[in-house]
């Protein structure tokens, strides 16, 4: 019996394909890190400790996490990839249709939020408001947003200033997002939907921070239940500083994106605030120094006070609200060296799941991703 080369190429391809699907099964297992409810102390810890418990006994997907890879798109860079590549063809060829609500700050900025097509869902259907990354909008979003209304919640995106087609309305802007500003878009959710059953919140890379900022400054004032962070970057004052010389392709994709989107778009507003300011971000050779340049325009008055006002880990023992973290050890721009576990031990309502694999915030599945 004669086996045609067509037949063996099929084979081959076949046998490869299943071994590789094989060792990335041998490596999916992902680890939970929490506190354990004896340990705390305080009250308050103690209980959201015990609904970190309940949470982890109450759902199979964390009492045995994995994260399995696209088998042909497992590395770090083909995942990333196939997210954005994914991401484009979700933009231009699949109905994202989203209601428009603008929102004026008191000092003239615009911030916005856009609404999922979801007129089939009940009054009081669960909410879900997702932050974007850091020059992302609801169109980078929409497959999230999607898939939340596909299991009954309707979805939500808070875009900041100078984001979603909207240029900045003053000279004012916030790379990891201003706290006061989403406080103003949860307002504005809660009284449109007085009688929603739950509220959530969801940030993307850049989005994730600004979750944990918020929750954070409004303690026990948010309406907010429950958050999850996908890929946050800790201490923002640490988390770039190594990008250029790890990553240096990255940094310099980081800093062209900010710097056009942020600053090219918006030249002639910023320049009346300051034009040393604007000259400073210019002038910034890596992501951390655009950071760390732009601190006027995010209304401080130096560096320092700008990373006490919008870095996370500044704000985290003020969060009284069951919250998950998600970070990949394969993350090229939220470096997995900078994951504080003992911060998540310590906090009592925070639920950090470490993957092998993911990229950043890729973490494509199945055959096809």
């Amino acid at each position: 019996m004669t086996i045609s080369w067509d037949l063996w190429v099929i084979f081959s391809i076949t046998t490869a394909s299943l071994y590789v699907y094989y060792c990335l099964y041998q490596r999916t297992s992902a680890r939970l890190v929490y506190s354990d409810s004896r340990s705390m102390l305080d009250p308050v810890r103690r209980r959201l400790a015990e609904q970190i418990e309940d949470i982890v006994k109450f759902c199979p997907e964390l009492r045995n996490p994995k994260y399995i890879p696209t088998f042909w798109a497992a590395n770090q860079w083909a995942n990333l990839v196939l997210f954005m590549v994914k991401e484009q063809f979700d933009n231009y060829f699949r109905a994202n249709i989203f209601s428009r609500e603008i929102l004026t700050m008191p000092d003239g900025g615009t911030v916005s939020i856009d609404f999922s097509d979801d007129t089939n869902l009940c009054t009081t259907a669960p909410v879900v408001m997702f932050l974007h990354t850091v020059t992302g909008s609801s169109r980078d979003t929409s497959h999230f947003v999607r898939y939340a209304t596909s299991r009954g919640w309707r979805g939500c995106v808070f875009n900041r200033r100078g984001h979603g087609e909207i240029s900045l309305t003053s000279p004012s802007f916030n790379c990891m997002g201003d706290a006061s500003d989403t406080k103003a878009q949860v307002d504005f959710v809660t009284a449109k939907f007085p009688s929603a059953s739950y509220l959530a919140m969801v940030g993307i890379s850049a989005g994730s921070g600004l979750v944990l900022n918020y929750l954070g400054k409004e303690g026990e004032n948010t309406p907010i239940q429950a958050a999850c962070s996908l890929c946050p970057a800790y201490d923002i004052t640490q988390a770039f500083t190594q990008l250029a010389e790890l990553y240096p392709v990255v940094d310099r994709h980081l800093l062209s994106s900010v710097k056009n989107h942020f600053l090219t778009k918006n030249r002639q507003i910023l320049s009346s605030k300051s034009q040393a300011a604007l000259d400073r971000c210019y002038q910034a050779k890596t992501t951390h120094e655009f950071l760390t340049a732009h601190y006027s325009f995010a209304g401080c008055d130096s560096a320092d006070d700008y990373f006490a006002a919008n870095n996370p880990t500044e704000w985290v023992e003020g969060i009284v609200r069951p919250f998950m973290l998600v970070n990949s050890e394969d993350d090229m721009v939220c470096l997995p060296k900078n994951i504080q576990e003992d911060v998540v031990e310590a906090l009592g309502g925070a639920l950090l799941l470490r993957t092998r694999k993911g990229s950043h915030i890729a973490f494509n599945e199945g055959v096809l991703g």
